[in-house]
């Protein structure tokens, strides 16, 4: 693997976007690993698994979170990067404020930035909370998909209708409680100095929202590493190759 950027061996923890999964980052994994970095990739829980609550949709961002954190304490991660794509950069903040002697760097790829008491929704155009919060009303479980018009064009314009499709099938649908709980306690994380060093993979090709949105967001960041790249907002799928390498720019030393 020759080919991929210079590093030292790195631990990365990668936090998938809404309704993904761990296993969405496989191909980006299966990169990274190849060029001898050790990944985790779990899943963000949207269901209790145990209690009282078992088998109930989670509508609560600081539990969610919490099941990330009892995966990093369970392997024993320690000083490892933290990359989150999409809404995971909601998730990986929340992370941060919790845990942040753990982080050893901090990724933000094409992900939303949330300063203090900001929640998904807040991060969006208008429309989408109430073109999310309309379907998810009239859901059992308040919870919404992403329809696939808006996934093709928005999200993975840049693979065939074929992949797209596909890619499409592994979604699950997302519970509207995450979007809408705030991101509190951030000001340790923007504190400057920055205590966590911080990174942004960019895709240049993503629609999701509009121009310019993203870049926005990141000036908050005020001091950190920047890392452009063709491709959509889906470009763990459409190029993996070329997002794990940039992965590895973002997050060595």
């Amino acid at each position: 693997m020759s080919n991929y950027p210079a590093s030292a061996p790195i631990t990365f923890v990668l936090i998938h976007g809404a309704w993904h999964f761990g296993h969405s980052w496989n191909n980006v994994r299966a990169h990274l690993e190849g060029a001898g970095h050790t990944v985790h990739t779990p899943t963000i829980p949207f269901e209790y698994t145990s209690g009282e609550k078992a088998g109930q949709t989670i509508h609560n961002l600081d539990d969610a979170v919490q099941g990330i954190i009892d995966y990093i304490e369970e392997h024993k991660l320690d000083q490892f990067v933290l990359v989150g794509h999409s809404w995971g950069g909601v998730v990986i903040t929340s992370i941060a404020t919790k845990i942040p002697q753990k982080i050893k760097r901090i990724v933000y790829h094409n992900a939303f930035i949330p300063s203090e008491g900001q929640c998904q929704f807040d991060l969006c155009p208008p429309f989408a909370k109430v073109f999310y919060g309309g379907i998810a009303a009239q859901s059992p479980n308040k919870t919404f998909p992403c329809p696939f018009p808006i996934f093709r064009d928005a999200l993975i314009g840049d693979a065939t209708i074929e992949e797209a499709q596909a890619v499409h099938q592994t979604l699950r649908e997302q519970p509207i409680g995450l979007w809408e709980q705030p991101v509190k306690n951030t000001e340790e994380f923007f504190a400057m100095p920055p205590k966590i060093p911080r990174s942004v993979v960019f895709a240049d090709g993503d629609t999701t929202i509009p121009l310019g949105m993203y870049e926005a967001q990141a000036v908050k960041l005020e001091i950190f590493r920047f890392v452009k790249m063709g491709g959509s907002h889906e470009v763990l799928f459409s190029n993996p190759e070329g997002l794990a390498k940039n992965i590895i720019i973002a997050g060595r030393d």
